[in-house]
């Protein structure tokens, strides 16, 4: 059984449930949710990083 083979039948079987289907969905939009999030206190981490390291170096002068 190949992967796409496996892919079709997964879908076939979430057809016959709509709720198991919508759940996943869900899901997966939660999850994309959370990196993103996850990514933007990142960026947001670095550029505080950023701006705290030149304000040392102005103080330092």
């Amino acid at each position: 059984m190949t992967s796409g083979e496996l892919a079709r039948q997964v879908v076939e079987q979430l057809k016959g449930t709509p709720f198991v289907l919508a759940l996943l969905v869900i899901n997966v939009i939660v999850l994309a949710g959370f990196a993103y999030t996850l990514h933007q206190v990142s960026n947001a981490m670095e550029r505080r990083e950023t701006i705290l390291q030149s304000c040392i170096e102005r103080s330092r002068s």
